[in-house]
């Protein structure tokens, strides 16, 4: 008998540092780690920075937290999203950073770039819509959908796994407009969709040019790629 509790007792601790990882460990890695975010409000006060904000995704991811760091009068942010946490919690997010000296700017930075979304003279800077690339589903089995690139220093995918009901836009990824913006060049991606058993239903290779900055791709019935119209 207590050989079998020690047993649960080392499965619960392993489960428990698998999650603490999870939820706490991307902090090491620093802004590298960091995501972008949808910002409702940044208020700026003499001690600290309340922010709010969102999950970008159509299907929004769990919030994991934020990393900060203070420098030369400005706030630099990053976020943390999980699909995993998204069990347990929104995608909202309502956070209140301490800062040491007074803050001109407040700046919204991941691995691939930064935006400001507040400052000393114009107060919150809103951002009205999220940009880069989204795809409609149309395949009654479409089940997931996976987008992947290559970004200046290792691949990134990024997949929603969730039926799709048809008409509806998904959001896929922002960070690749700072890839094109970086390179001034257009940035390849594959886009490939996947039935529940993981078959592939469909692929395609297209380029993404950071001068549209949205583009829309509907997978038809049939199973082909198209690209829309941006104003979709």
């Amino acid at each position: 008998m207590k050989k079998f509790v020690k047993v649960i007792m080392i499965i619960v601790a392993t489960l428990v540092i698998i999650f603490l990882l999870g939820r706490f460990g991307w902090k090491i890695g620093g802004f590298r780690a960091c995501q972008d975010a949808g910002i409702d409000s940044v208020e700026v006060s003499e001690h600290a920075v309340h922010m709010t904000g969102f999950c970008p995704g159509s299907f929004p991811e769990g919030f994991c937290g934020y990393y900060a760091k203070e420098q030369d009068g400005k706030l630099y942010v990053g976020f943390r999203f999980s699909a995993v946490f998204g069990m347990f919690e929104r995608g909202d997010f309502d956070i209140t950073i301490p800062v040491k000296d007074e803050i001109d700017e407040v700046i919204v930075k991941t691995r691939m770039g930064e935006r400001s979304v507040w400052n000393a003279y114009n107060g919150f800077i809103a951002q009205s819509e999220p940009y880069g690339v989204f795809v409609k589903l149309e395949p009654g089995n479409a089940w997931s959908v996976s987008m992947c690139y290559e970004d200046l220093n290792h691949k990134m995918i990024n997949t929603y796994y969730a039926a799709c009901e048809s008409g509806e836009y998904l959001f896929m990824n922002n960070d690749i407009i700072y890839v094109a913006k970086e390179t001034e060049a257009q940035v390849p991606f594959a886009l490939t969709v996947y039935a529940e058993d993981d078959t592939v239903v469909t692929s395609g290779e297209f380029h993404f040019d950071a001068g549209t900055e949205k583009m829309y791709l509907t997978v038809t019935e049939d199973g082909r790629i198209v690209a829309e119209p941006a104003d979709v």
